[in-house]
């Protein structure tokens, strides 16, 4: 069985080949994968087209899947009056140093744990997993009163220590299991050649896990980046909000929210994810698969 039928979950011997359909079931085979194309596809792009029409074209009934004059007046307005700039750069600073925090502690923590005979790893493992079943807003009154008495309250810092305490757990628990994918003999290899052991694990190892330490990146900077309880409560000056605190504020501060704004703002807010997964989306998906780097 090839690697790829493997990971498909397909019995070559049982299962039939996909080009053994018949016409009519390869149709609707494609009719039910392009209706739930549609249906993941349609609400972002009804953001788009409501993001491009002006107040009055918002409100026409019935609606018009195609703005008639499309006018980037709505994107204009809407950054003219807040402070989103300053919001996305707190967000950008937010998601990236927790992003790099945690994989500079949750890698060699995974590596250890998994490819070093450390007396109760297994024990240590299943800590870093029971942090996963702590509900979130559980935590955010002890490391409110913990981080008020540190003084690092309404701060990047602050904010960056909570997301690492919050995703080290799962970055530690995926990058684990990447790890225990690698060939055995990849470090005894190098150790005959009488290579130091740091120089094992960043020569040898870290190389052939970019796609596992870029998948647990991704979403660590991903959840950052739209994590909203935390943020609320531990940005507590308005230059300080992230972005998903900022469009919690669109509502509040205009009383009757205006849609084409909201709609462009969330647009912009969305940008730098897909831009992220655009550019890394062949290493997530060998990450979440479980290869490595040839």
């Amino acid at each position: 069985m090839s690697i790829r039928e493997y990971f498909s979950g397909r019995d070559p011997a049982t299962d039939e080949d996909p080009s053994d359909l018949t016409t009519t079931e390869r149709g609707l085979l494609y009719a039910a994968l392009g209706l739930v194309t549609l249906l993941v596809v349609f609400p972002f792009y009804w953001m788009v087209s409501t993001s491009l029409k002006t107040g009055e074209a918002v409100t026409q009934f019935p609606p018009t899947l195609i703005p008639d004059s499309p006018s980037l007046v709505p994107y204009l307005d809407a950054l003219a009056n807040g402070m989103w700039v300053g919001w996305f750069v707190n967000t950008i600073i937010v998601s990236a140093g927790a992003t790099v925090l945690v994989v500079v502690v949750s890698t060699p923590a995974a590596y250890a744990l998994s490819r070093r005979e450390i007396p109760g790893a297994r024990l240590f493992l299943m800590l870093f997993l029971s942090t996963l079943m702590v509900p979130t807003q559980a935590l955010v009154l002890p490391l409110f009163v913990l981080f008020s008495d540190l003084g690092i309250v309404n701060t990047h810092v602050g904010l960056i220590l909570c997301y690492a305490m919050l995703f080290t757990g799962f970055a530690i628990f995926l990058l684990y299991g990447f790890f225990n994918s690698l060939p055995n003999n990849l470090e005894e290899a190098a150790r005959v050649g009488g290579i130091p052991e740091w120089k094992v694990f960043l020569r040898v190892i870290l190389p052939l896990t970019k796609p596992g330490i870029a998948t647990a990146a991704i979403f660590v900077f991903v959840f950052s980046w739209n994590e909203f309880l935390f943020a609320l409560v531990f940005m507590q000056d308005t230059p300080m909000y992230t972005i998903s605190v900022g469009l919690a504020t669109f509502f509040g501060n205009r009383g009757s929210v205006v849609l084409n704004q909201l709609m462009a703002v969330s647009i912009l807010a969305v940008i730098p994810v897909l831009l992220l997964f655009a550019v890394s989306q062949e290493r997530f998906i060998k990450g979440i698969s479980g290869g490595f780097e040839d």
